[in-house]
């Protein structure tokens, strides 16, 4: 049996150092752990490097920028990304190592992300997040709109059992702070139209509508109503921001 491709882990991180140990421990199925910090002033990158992991430090130019210059770095022929605040299940590891080994492998795999938050993970009906995360890396590219970056890989695209915990969220004022900086963040990659207002009304109702109601959100209780409801609240804010920045152009006209 010939030997099984090298995985090369690449991760982001700025000031992560109560989660970057966990994740980088959680990644023992990879070859190469690849870091890039973007000036952490925190113990970051003590950590990551006494955990044997290869860090870079450079400027955060946005997650695609960032995610490539990662890319650029790895020398594996598979490249697994994980977030600072993920971890990769023991099971999932040894998925992902009969998988790459396999000489019908696809070009890439994608991978479902359980959230934990409010002390429990939502059940994965309710949150459809299933990003591509594991390919190979020459026949892929980073590509998307900040705060969204994605992967594409032209050729085959499969789908692995086993998922990834995604520890998102420290309280629900971290969960808030990170709304407010996605939505601007979102908001900064769209040019403001006279639908703005609209949107403003329409979107929240929409994303509330489809967690609670079309996904099962009623069925998880509070949780499920908290969740909807944060959901409608970052539609509102992305689209008040633009609605901002329109109000904003029409004055300096």
């Amino acid at each position: 049996m010939s030997e099984r491709p090298k995985l090369s882990l690449i991760t982001l991180a700025r000031n992560e150092e109560a989660m970057i140990g966990d994740c980088l421990k959680s990644a023992w199925f990879c070859d190469e752990r690849i870091v890039v910090d973007s000036f952490s002033t925190d113990r970051t990158v003590e950590i990551a490097r006494e955990l044997g992991a290869t860090v870079f430090q450079h400027e955060f130019e946005g997650f695609s920028r960032q995610r490539r210059y990662a890319l650029d770095r790895a020398s594996g022929e598979w490249v697994l990304i994980l977030d600072a605040d993920e971890q990769a299940t023991h099971d999932l590891g040894e998925e992902i190592l009969r998988t790459i080994a396999s000489p019908a492998a696809a070009d890439g795999y994608r991978v479902r992300r359980l959230l934990y938050h409010l002390g429990h993970y939502y059940p994965s009906g309710i949150i459809r997040d299933v990003p591509l995360r594991l390919f190979r890396r020459e026949h892929a590219e980073i590509a998307g709109r900040d705060p969204h970056d994605k992967v594409i890989v032209p050729g085959s695209v499969g789908r692995l059992e086993n998922p990834i915990l995604h520890f998102s969220y420290r309280d629900i004022g971290d969960h808030v702070d990170t709304i407010n900086r996605l939505s601007s963040d979102s908001a900064g990659e769209i040019e403001p139209d006279s639908f703005a207002a609209l949107k403003m009304l329409t979107d929240p109702v929409w994303r509330f509508f489809s967690v609670y109601f079309l996904r099962g959100g009623f069925r998880d209780g509070g949780r499920g109503f908290y969740l909807a409801a944060t959901n409608a609240i970052y539609g509102f804010l992305k689209y008040a921001k633009l609605y901002e920045r329109r109000l904003n152009s029409r004055k300096q006209l």
